[in-house]
């Protein structure tokens, strides 16, 4: 059994900008754990923390995969072990500054993406940085729509294929109204 830690709603932001006429030519920054107060890296620590303990409690545990943690020193009580069975009278795992230090540079080391990118075309007035209206059309540019997951304002804690279906489905009544096809 495996648990994943992700944020949903992080408060990291990257940029994506095409800087000349030629769409290859783009100023990129992911701006993973990039909040200047840290707030995506100890949300992570926290989250790490707690799913250890919750997975540490279930009879299933048989112990931790080292390459899947972080290096904690042999002598630290977050040291992974090495068991072939459910841990008896579990005590809360106490760590360290050092543990913790440990822990976030693993945490920036290891950082990726879950691959729902979403967001770059964003719907919102301008002056909110948007690129899209309510109707899907993108400012400054005729007879353009854009109808998938980049016009979402911001992340969503659902499953992204349901989200991009509702997106379809919106654009579909959204087109066929402006074409006339149905009252």
């Amino acid at each position: 059994m495996t648990i994943s830690n992700f944020l949903t709603y992080p408060y990291s932001r990257g940029h994506i900008h095409i800087t000349s006429p030629n769409p290859s030519d783009l100023n990129f920054k992911t701006g993973f754990l990039s909040d200047p107060k840290a707030l995506d890296i100890k949300a992570l620590a926290w989250s790490y923390k707690t799913s250890r303990e919750i997975i540490r409690r279930m009879t299933l545990y048989r112990g931790e995969v080292p390459s899947w943690h972080p290096p904690f020193p042999s002598h630290s009580s977050a040291a992974c072990i090495d068991i072939n069975g459910p841990l008896q009278s579990v005590e809360n795992i106490k760590y360290t500054a050092e543990d913790d230090e440990i822990l976030e540079r693993f945490i920036v080391e290891r950082v990726s993406t879950s691959w729902h990118s979403l967001g770059t075309c964003k719907m919102a007035g301008l002056e909110q940085g948007g690129v899209v209206d309510g109707a899907l059309n993108v400012y400054g540019v005729g007879g353009l729509k854009v109808a998938d997951l980049s016009v979402l304002p911001g992340n969503v804690g659902a499953h992204t294929n349901n989200t991009a279906m509702a997106v379809g489905e919106k654009a579909a009544d959204i087109i066929v109204k402006e074409l006339g096809l149905w009252a």
